[in-house]
């Protein structure tokens, strides 16, 4: 006969709190971490970002995070010089492993889009490093970006939700 194992379910339940601007300028909404509960390895949370708004470069040094577009049209630029572009539709979801250099963009100039983000970061935003000096070329790239969105030039990449992957 097998011994039951008496355990006692831990649970918390809290409000989602105000967002509060990160290091890497975006509002965060911590909403699962280390600080409400005795999590281990895993946290989430939400991104919001302004109309035409785009993170400043940086890296989150030792997690790895999944992005899950829920609203707006939205573009991550990754790598060493931010090379890489990805798109995303509502409902794409992006992998970014630890250290690779980006920025996450709002597209539209008159529509707030908002990312849920799944990350190894206990704390949620703990691991985040600046990279300023490829503010520059972030700004530049940005720029670009937006053109295109204004003119019409990405839709057809923006049709439907992608999963995309961006690591070491």
């Amino acid at each position: 006969m097998t011994q039951q194992i008496q355990r006692t379910l831990q649970k918390t339940t809290n409000p989602i709190p105000d967002f509060t601007m990160g290091p890497q300028r975006q509002q965060l909404a911590p909403a699962v971490h280390s600080g409400v509960a005795p999590i281990k390895t895993l946290s989430s949370g939400v991104v919001r970002m302004a109309c035409g708004h785009h993170a400043v470069p940086h890296i989150h040094e030792y997690a790895e995070i999944t992005v899950l577009v829920v609203s707006g049209m939205v573009a991550s630029l990754a790598g060493d010089q931010l090379e890489e572009t990805f798109l995303h539709a509502p409902g794409s979801i992006m992998y970014i492993g630890p250290g690779v250099p980006h920025i996450g963009v709002n597209l539209a100039p008159d529509a707030e889009a908002t990312v849920f983000e799944v990350r190894t970061d206990r704390a949620f935003n703990d691991d985040v490093v600046r990279l300023p000096e490829l503010d520059a070329i972030a700004a530049a790239r940005v720029d670009q970006l937006q053109r295109d969105f204004a003119l019409g030039m990405l839709t057809d990449q923006l049709d439907a939700p992608t999963a995309s992957t961006a690591l070491w």
